[in-house]
């Protein structure tokens, strides 16, 4: 398969993922994780997982960007560009889907919207993403372990989300997924990264 036609597969992944979800086929499987990680409640992990969803936050991306921008790197303005594309496509599949949040009473924090797919692990893919892709190509000396740590943070904000009771875990993948396929559209498809 041609490069350029990658970013099908998860977008693939994603769309059974949908079916999966209207269908309630992966809702045992939705719970089953969802209580698993509601079990390894304490208040040190409350606290390290309500860190990881802030550094997966809109704000946190719009201060991340802003900061790059101003540092001199007028191409880091395209993360913020793909970032707000990602929130638009991910509020318009949300109004469209309209699949409710987990109960409220295991919420540990405020969320108000529809729960599918989960926009902090959007963000987090493409934020986080496109900063691997730059770690990348760029000549620093310890780039594996910065490239590690950021797909770490994904994994991270993602999991936060479950862990917050504010998503079920194939909001999460589905999340993951769209914004994985939209990366890898523009990888293999831009001029920015060709």
């Amino acid at each position: 398969m041609k490069k350029k036609f990658l970013f099908m597969i998860p977008l693939c992944l994603f769309i059974i993922d949908y079916f999966l979800i209207k269908y309630q086929v992966i809702q045992p499987i939705d719970w089953f994780i969802y209580h698993l990680v509601q079990n390894l409640k304490c208040d040190l992990m409350t606290s390290f997982f309500t860190l990881c969803s802030t550094l997966g936050s809109t704000w946190f991306y719009v201060i991340l960007v802003l900061t790059l921008v101003i540092l001199k790197n007028k191409k880091d303005i395209w993360v913020g560009i793909h970032l707000l594309i990602i929130q638009g496509m991910n509020r318009i599949i949300k109004a469209l889907v309209k699949r409710p949040r987990p109960p409220q009473i295991y919420h540990l924090v405020k969320e108000t919207n529809y729960s599918f797919p989960s926009g902090h692990s959007m963000s987090a893919m493409i934020g986080y993403g496109l900063l691997v892709l730059e770690v990348q190509k760029s000549s620093l000396k310890y780039k594996k372990v910065i490239e590690i740590f950021l797909m770490m943070m994904i994994f991270l904000i993602g999991l936060s989300r479950i862990y917050l009771g504010v998503h079920y875990f194939s909001d999460v993948i589905g999340g993951f997924l769209l914004s994985l396929s939209y990366l890898l559209f523009i990888y293999y498809n831009t001029s920015l990264y060709t």
